[in-house]
């Protein structure tokens, strides 16, 4: 088994174990998908959803296009940044002119953001490595959030 899925499984299951995430107060339920892709190898960097419950799922796809993929509850210190940073999410500005221009070998992100009762209003936002810095500062606070937790996640930090 892969390292990197060990490491994340092992830290995922002793967060789900041995506690529940505290929360930002919402409005309504959400959930966040941030998929990526292209780069040098066109594998992306990873992805990850997350909802309002903390409920959490990693994936990341290798060189060899095998997919690893893993689910669980984060710890209340890595479901606050997250929550943090969508209580103060403004999505009617995200769709920006230009964000959405590749550069040779850029990363593409794509984000969904779902919320309302049945998570049913949808907003969706795509942009790339080269863009990035044209980004609403609300998005640039979620997508660094974001990267980050995927990054101790597929180191094994806590």
């Amino acid at each position: 088994m892969p390292a990197f899925l060990i490491s994340v499984l092992t830290m995922l299951l002793l967060a789900g174990s041995c506690s529940s995430p505290s929360h930002t107060v919402q409005k309504s339920p959400w959930s966040i998908e941030l998929r990526t892709s292209g780069g040098f190898i066109g594998v992306g960097k990873g992805n990850i959803v997350v909802d309002s419950e903390g409920q959490c799922t990693f994936s990341e796809t290798n060189r060899d296009q095998v997919r690893s993929e893993v689910s669980g509850t984060l710890y209340p210190r890595q479901f606050k940044p997250i929550s943090q940073a969508v209580a103060q999410l403004d999505p009617k500005g995200w769709n920006k002119p230009g964000v959405d221009v590749a550069a040779p070998d850029a990363f593409i992100y794509k984000l969904e953001f779902r919320t309302g009762p049945d998570k049913k209003e949808i907003t969706t936002v795509r942009w790339y490595d080269n863009t990035a810095g044209q980004l609403p500062d609300d998005l640039k606070r979620l997508d660094a959030v974001l990267e980050q937790t995927m990054k101790a996640r597929c180191s094994g930090l806590p």
